[in-house]
């Protein structure tokens, strides 16, 4: 007993020893200080604001009151013509020009400054997509529960990214629009055809909690967008990757983010 109570006390006097040796290191992470843009813009998209903020340095708390642009502008040109965004009282973002409601088939310039710094980006809105028909069929899922899919046939720009949203939301969370799995995807062409058409299922939602109708929207984006998602981390709710490899942007200059040209088109469907 005697002989375990002096091993303890040796083992606690080399850990105070080890501790009373311990030397505070600071490491100097380098930090280049970059706008962080993020924004969708084109006809009937969600989205209406642009999002302009800064980095942060390595391990600095993450709070968006440090992170605005106390200096930011920003301007978008549209066929030869310059609109200057307006500020948000959040001042974390802009408002799109609302012409930009109609802008469609073409390519829109941003330019971003602030903090004696610019950045800039292009991006190509897509002429609208087009649903030419819906089918809604009651079949049964692989667990043996009653399903009803929705299936669409649709014409868009060759070699963009669409995906799906609706307006119907149950409680539990069992209407499911397949662009919540992460569903996007790049409409492939034949030849050198600017438009394609195109099937898919666009919902399932299990039976018992089918409403009478849904508006379903159908949105089709820039192919650069498909870079970003397919880049590492692309697909992911952060923003940077691991190991410090960061997902594909379309900023140039002093940014990194996202500027995308999509359109959106609106379909009701009577499901009962």
């Amino acid at each position: 007993m005697i002989l375990m109570i002096q091993r303890i006390t040796s083992a606690l006097l080399v850990l105070v020893a080890l501790t009373s040796c311990e030397v505070p290191v600071e490491v100097d992470l380098p930090h280049t200080e970059r706008l962080v843009v993020d924004g969708f813009i084109g006809p009937e998209v969600d989205q209406t604001e642009l999002r302009v903020l800064r980095t942060l340095p390595p391990l600095a708390r993450v709070d968006v009151s440090r992170m605005i642009v106390p200096d930011a502008s920003a301007t978008i040109e549209w066929n030869g013509t310059t609109y200057p965004l307006v500020r948000n009282i959040d001042s974390a973002t802009f408002s799109l020009p609302p012409e930009s409601a109609t802008w469609n088939d073409g390519t829109a310039r941003l330019v971003v400054t602030g903090l004696g710094k610019t950045a800039t980006a292009a991006t190509r809105i897509p002429k609208r997509p087009v649903i030419h028909s819906t089918r809604v069929v009651d079949s049964t899922s692989d667990s043996g529960v009653p399903v009803t899919y929705i299936h669409v046939d649709i014409e868009a720009d060759t070699g963009t990214v669409v995906w799906v949203s609706d307006n119907y939301t149950t409680f539990n969370g069992i209407t499911r629009p397949m662009s919540s799995y992460g569903f996007k995807d790049v409409v492939k062409g034949n030849g050198t055809s600017p438009r394609t058409r195109y099937s898919f299922i666009a919902f399932g939602i299990e039976s018992f909690a089918v409403p009478d109708s849904i508006t379903i929207s159908l949105h089709s984006a820039d192919p650069v967008y498909d870079r970003f998602l397919r880049s590492p981390f692309g697909g992911g709710e952060g923003l940077f990757g691991f190991s410090g490899v960061n997902p594909y942007f379309n900023l140039s200059g002093d940014g990194i983010g996202l500027f995308i040209g999509a359109s959106s088109t609106k379909v009701g469907v009577k499901l009962r």
